[in-house]
């Protein structure tokens, strides 16, 4: 029989304790923050058949903006982000998913590139220590998961919102992490090739991260201008995911806003 140390060892071991903190604190702040929980251990089925459930999804007050939150808890690591010198300034550009209803304005109901505050790094590199490297990192796999969980929800909400009226809801996927976020700033001309290390790397601490790659082959956004370039259609196949330390995450919830001038397409 285990003790009650040893239980309670059990179930911190899980990440239901910080999922239930999380939880917590959007509720107890609700009305400071603008948001609220909606779901819990939500259930969702991809087109595709792929099923799973994500832990949480937020509401903002107005009902424009959803967030569908996967909570990571790993003790004593950091997640280090690479970005190559020279660097761009902090990002605002933010692919969500935006369902818009015909009487509302255009009719729209998939991925969407908007600018959202807060700014941030932008990454499509993320190394882990300890990571087998054989295997698929595993950052691109929980980003790919929370990406298709925001996927299904949207699409499971589509019939109830379309029956609403006039609306606009925008969807973003979130992974909060215990994990320490660091950008790593690298000069590739800087890199041996003999041995493929870099020198001269600055580090910085970040409080969330913009992770943007292609975490499949499909076409987030379909290409429709046949004068795009191969990089121009590459990059139609990226997605975004945001990844925000903890202690950070009531700084951004507060500070979330999608910039109306990005919106005008939907209009």
């Amino acid at each position: 029989m285990r003790s009650d140390a040893d239980l309670s060892k059990l179930v911190n071991q899980s990440g239901f304790p910080l999922q239930l903190a999380i939880d917590r604190l959007v509720q107890d702040r609700s009305d400071q923050l603008g948001w609220k929980v909606v779901y819990r251990e939500h259930g969702w089925r991809a087109p595709d058949g792929q099923v799973g459930f994500i832990d949480l999804v937020l509401e903002n007050q107005w009902g424009t903006s959803v967030l569908v939150i996967e909570c990571k808890r790993v003790l004593e690591a950091d997640w280090v982000f690479l970005e190559e010198l020279p660097a761009s300034s902090p990002s605002l550009r933010t692919r969500l998913w935006a369902t818009n209803t015909p009487n509302h304005g255009k009719e729209h109901s998939g991925y969407y590139d908007a600018s959202a505050m807060p700014e941030s790094r932008e990454s499509m590199y993320c190394v882990v220590a300890g990571q087998d490297a054989k295997s698929r990192p595993m950052l691109e796999r929980v980003a790919s998961e929370v990406s298709a969980a925001m996927e299904a929800i949207a699409i499971e909400e589509l019939p109830v919102i379309t029956k609403r009226g006039p609306g606009l809801r925008m969807y973003v996927p979130v992974i909060v992490t215990t994990a320490r976020l660091v950008v790593s700033q690298l000069d590739p001309k800087l890199v041996t090739l003999q041995n493929g290390e870099a020198s001269a790397i600055a580090h910085q601490v970040q409080p969330w991260i913009r992770f943007r790659k292609q975490f499949s082959s499909e076409y987030a956004v379909e290409p429709k201008n046949p004068e795009w370039n191969f990089s121009e259609l590459a990059a139609a196949k990226e997605k975004l995911v945001f990844v925000v330390n903890v202690e950070s995450f009531p700084d951004f919830l507060a500070k979330w806003s999608v910039q109306d001038h990005s919106l005008r397409a939907l209009m």
